[in-house]
């Protein structure tokens, strides 16, 4: 037998279907870490998982936050008229998800942050979000598509040269896909951006200092056939996992 694969830790979504809770990730998530040979470790957004924390990080070589609601306003305190603009939210995952996020840090494990994951990432490390982009942040793009558009929808994106982004895409500028009503407004001062959207919104950041933690605003599991990159970026994180592990 080969090595084990490294053991990647997601926390699912939960959405009522017909009275009944019903806890998923994406496929293309899941599909990808697989075929890169890593082992995706679902954790429910169920009431008795943060008691499970520690057992479900035990051997958690990467952790992967991935998207989801709006972040609930206790966790990053935006003001009172940025709060107004707060949909739906989800204080069990972020309770989860905050959780696991101190743990890795704490190791120094692999983290991937994808759509609210980079947001989860950002206020964990002390950054600021815009609770609503388009109402918040003067001539923003469209961020988020309109449902008979919602695969298809692209905006220009800026990579900057230098970051691990450029080396995974190779290449200045991408189309990249948009889904979210929240986003990063002051990052975090220990991450780097690597991507900026045309209206200056970042789209994505990195910590220099750790071995691997990588927010993306945009979803590079939804375009993998769109840019080498896409692939690449989950390549390097699974990679970073095995180092770890």
């Amino acid at each position: 037998m080969g090595r084990p694969r490294p053991k990647i830790v997601v926390v699912s979504r939960r959405l009522r279907r017909k009275q009944k809770w019903v806890d998923f990730v994406g496929e293309a998530h899941l599909d990808l870490l697989l075929r890169l040979g890593a082992l995706p470790v679902m954790v429910p957004v169920a009431e008795g998982a943060p008691a499970a924390i520690t057992e479900y990080a035990r051997d958690m070589s990467g952790l992967l936050l991935v998207e989801g609601e709006d972040l609930g306003p206790e966790r990053h305190r935006p003001p009172p008229a940025s709060r107004a603009h707060i949909k739906e939210t989800h204080p069990l995952k972020d309770e989860i998800e905050f959780r696991l996020c101190r743990l890795a840090l704490k190791r120094r494990t692999p983290i991937l942050g994808i759509c609210r994951g980079s947001q989860v990432l950002n206020v964990i490390g002390g950054g600021t979000l815009y609770c609503d982009v388009m109402k918040e942040m003067p001539s923003a793009l469209p961020h988020i598509a309109d449902a008979e558009r919602y695969d298809a929808y692209r905006h220009p994106v800026t990579i900057v040269r230098g970051t691990p982004l450029y080396r995974w895409y190779g290449q200045e500028r991408i189309e990249a896909n948009s889904y979210h009503h929240q986003g990063v407004k002051a990052l975090a001062k220990r991450y780097r951006p690597m991507a900026y959207a045309a209206d200056g919104l970042i789209e994505g950041f990195y910590d220099p200092h750790a071995p691997f933690l990588v927010g993306l605003q945009f979803h590079p599991e939804r375009m993998v056939h769109d840019y080498a990159g896409n692939r690449a970026v989950f390549r390097a994180f699974v990679n970073a996992a095995k180092t770890a592990r």
